[in-house]
């Protein structure tokens, strides 16, 4: 949970934090990257990126691995908020995932078409380059 612990996030270290308020934290902090692609920034959405990972993490770690949840982001009216859940949640749901993923591209959904396009191909085909 040390994740967590940093910056805004919705707990301190040893707290115990309901999936729902982590969902309500991913939203979040997709919402601040989407902002963070329009107008550049790369430290918000890096910092973003981080805690989503985090958060990640931690709902893998719960119990019953507590990921699934996010397949209710899954029609956020957001792309960002699809593709980041799409991503982590795709060990649960590896085609409705890809689905979403495909369709961020074929709206052509910028800026996130950009990213989606590399997120399904680590999705279908993994990490492809630094490891053999």
């Amino acid at each position: 949970m040390a994740a967590l612990a940093e910056g805004n996030s919705v707990a301190k270290k040893g707290e115990n934090v309901s999936v729902d308020k982590m969902l309500q934290r991913f939203i979040e902090l997709s919402l601040t990257q989407h902002e963070a692609v329009l107008y550049l920034e790369t430290r918000p959405y890096n910092r973003a990126y981080l805690e989503i990972k985090g958060l990640a993490e931690e709902l893998e770690a719960r119990p019953g691995d507590q990921r699934h949840a996010l397949i209710e982001l899954f029609d956020h009216d957001n792309p960002q908020v699809r593709l980041n859940a799409a991503k982590h949640a795709h060990p649960h749901y590896p085609d409705k995932a890809i689905q979403i993923v495909q369709s961020i591209i074929d709206a052509r959904t910028l800026p996130q078409e950009v990213y989606a396009k590399d997120v399904l191909s680590f999705l279908m085909y993994g990490p492809r380059f630094g490891r053999r």
